[in-house]
């Protein structure tokens, strides 16, 4: 019999069965009055046909570890300073924007790493990071460019993401983000104007919703259907009984978009401010409202990982700073115990081995499971 993958979870409203594929964020509702179980409702020809297209049957599961042992990750944090001030922000801006000498260093290494172990890599996948990326914007054009140059002459996939704050992210930006191969953005909305506005500050004390709004309206009629726009939500207690009316407010603004998904973070004491957080997982719970109100979730196959397995902890992962300090980790950043070394002139990563193997550990699909 065939069953449903390990990417597939579900989830019972009442009458209503909702599958979600934490894979690709695709959901799938039945009710339970015309399907007794899932078996029965597979069993529909029709239905199977639908499954298998958007994979969520057991057939040709994708593999999360080959995937991840063949992709060279890098994390780079092109500008440590930012142009908000967050209220659970843990990051100190000590350091301000990557020089190009930096930048240089970076694209050397990918291309020795690259040329000189080209058959353990399918993929380069950069993400573009702060502080505020988008204040060093004419870096990331400047090593994009180079990253994309040396995928095509090593024939291997390249892809990239960014997180940004979105104030800086206008229609003209992001246009020219999306010819550097950029196809996942993720932007942080906290809730309603008032809420957002209270939390997630410029420097001056000044509210950002508007602007932030704004943006992602100018650019949203023009969103290739290869690239992901992810509105994340960190929610605590001081907004959580105000997520119905957030995110019936961002299905309105724009649900009319199958390119731009939402998705949902516990806040955590990440800074210096303590704040009231929620100790339950909150994500299936509003996964499901946004479900039920026809909205779009994000893929979130990353939060079906064991709270002890990251990205850190994988081999061909680094975080570089914009000084050229060499990271596993971006929110450990302060730690002495994440701090591995420095990238030279040449390229080569001049790095403790010894702190090194403290972060790495077997990957373990079998861990893999649905946060319920």
């Amino acid at each position: 019999m065939v069953k449903l993958n390990k990417y597939v979870v579900k989830i019972e409203d009442g009458n209503k069965v909702i599958l979600f594929n934490y894979y690709n964020g695709i959901s799938i509702k039945y009710s339970k009055i015309d399907f007794k179980d899932v078996g029965s409702f597979i069993s529909q020809e029709e239905v199977f046909d639908l499954l298998e297209s958007e994979n969520f049957l057991d057939l040709k599961v994708f593999d999360l570890q080959k995937e991840m042992s063949r992709t060279l990750q890098l994390i780079v944090l092109v500008h440590e300073d930012c142009n908000f001030r967050c209220t659970y922000c843990y990051e100190k801006f000590e350091r301000g924007a990557m020089k190009k000498e930096t930048g240089d260093s970076v694209i050397r290494y990918v291309s020795n790493e690259i040329e000189n172990h080209k058959e353990d890599y399918d993929r380069i996948q950069i993400s573009w990071f702060g502080g505020e990326p988008l204040l060093n914007l004419n870096m990331i054009e400047y090593m994009s460019l180079k990253f994309m140059d040396i995928a095509k002459q090593n024939n291997i996939e390249y892809s990239s993401d960014i997180t940004t704050n979105g104030y800086l992210l206008n229609k003209k930006v992001f246009s020219k983000l999306i010819k550097f191969n950029i196809n996942t953005f993720q932007i942080t909305i906290d809730g309603t104007e008032d809420y957002h506005d209270k939390q997630r500050i410029l420097k001056n004390g000044h509210g950002t919703f508007n602007r932030i709004i704004n943006n992602i309206q100018s650019f949203k009629s023009v969103i290739p259907s290869e690239t992901c726009i992810i509105v994340r939500t960190n929610v605590g207690k001081d907004n959580f009984n105000d997520m119905d009316r957030h995110i019936d407010n961002l299905i309105r603004l724009f649900g009319d978009s199958e390119q731009i998904y939402l998705s949902f973070h516990n806040i955590g004491n990440w800074g210096q401010n303590q704040t009231d957080i929620i100790k339950q997982d909150i994500k299936i719970e509003l996964l499901n409202k946004v479900i039920d109100k026809g909205g779009n979730s994000a893929p979130i196959l990353w939060n079906m990982v064991n709270e002890s397995i990251c990205y850190a902890s994988k081999k061909n992962h680094y975080v570089i700073g914009s000084t050229g300090c060499v990271y596993k980790c971006t929110v450990a950043l302060y730690n002495a115990k994440n701090l591995l070394g420095i990238i030279d002139k040449e390229g080569n990563l001049r790095i403790n081995n010894k702190k090194e193997e403290l972060w790495l550990q077997d990957f373990d699909e079998k861990k893999l499971k649905p946060v319920q």
